[in-house]
């Protein structure tokens, strides 16, 4: 076996361990980011999200549980900057790290569907992005590192993401700003706003998905 494949399944392995990790303790994981992040000043407590952001992304965790967390910490706006701003840096870390050293790797673990997925969409370029982070052909912990074996350019990767993934950034920062209006104050026009806007999303993309799979 060669080096790079032995360090390309070294790496994958240790990203996946990582990953069931991260899941089998999120819920004390993030109970812990929280209580690291009171009291601290607005900007350390931003670099905190954005990081966690990011490593999450990088182990497949699921993103949308610290996006929450962000928009009920910082509120909408603060919310959403920093949890977009982590977002992108989680998926061009993953997005590379597939490209540049671990290709081989997730070539071999994405499943069959994946592959069907990325040789139909490989060559429309953004619109590859597009479809990806908004049908949801391809699970949203695995989209990162399946463009990032593609010759999908970084730049176009970049801001494709960055555009089509903005409305469910919001969304789900605006969630987690309900969530803690609900809790403190009993506001339950905002988490009922909150729960249409993710049913309204989650629907236009199973939508999406069934026309794309016909």
């Amino acid at each position: 076996m060669k080096k790079r494949q032995l360090f390309n399944i070294s790496l994958f392995t240790l990203l996946a361990l990582l990953a069931v990790v991260a899941f089998y303790y999120r819920e004390q994981s993030l109970a812990q980011i929280k209580s690291t992040l009171q009291g601290l000043d607005m900007a350390t407590a931003a670099l905190i999200l954005v990081g966690s952001l990011t490593m999450a992304a990088l182990v497949m965790f699921p993103v949308s549980l610290l996006m929450l967390f962000g928009g009920a910490y910082f509120g909408v706006w603060w919310g959403f900057l920093f949890n977009t701003a982590g977002f992108m840096s989680g998926a061009m870390l993953a997005f590379l790290t597939a490209r540049h050293l671990a290709r081989h790797t997730v070539t071999a673990v994405l499943p069959a569907s994946a592959h069907r997925a990325l040789e139909m969409l490989e060559t429309s370029g953004w619109q590859t992005v597009a479809v990806l982070r908004t049908v949801g052909i391809i699970p949203g912990v695995l989209v990162n590192y399946a463009l990032g074996i593609t010759a999908l350019p970084v730049s176009t990767y970049a801001w494709a993401s960055l555009l089509f993934t903005l409305p469910n950034i919001f969304i789900i920062t605006y969630a987690g700003v309900a969530g803690e209006d609900f809790v403190r104050n009993g506001d339950l026009g905002k988490l009922l706003l909150a729960v249409s806007l993710l049913a309204i999303a989650a629907l236009a993309a199973a939508l999406m998905r069934k026309r794309f799979s016909k």
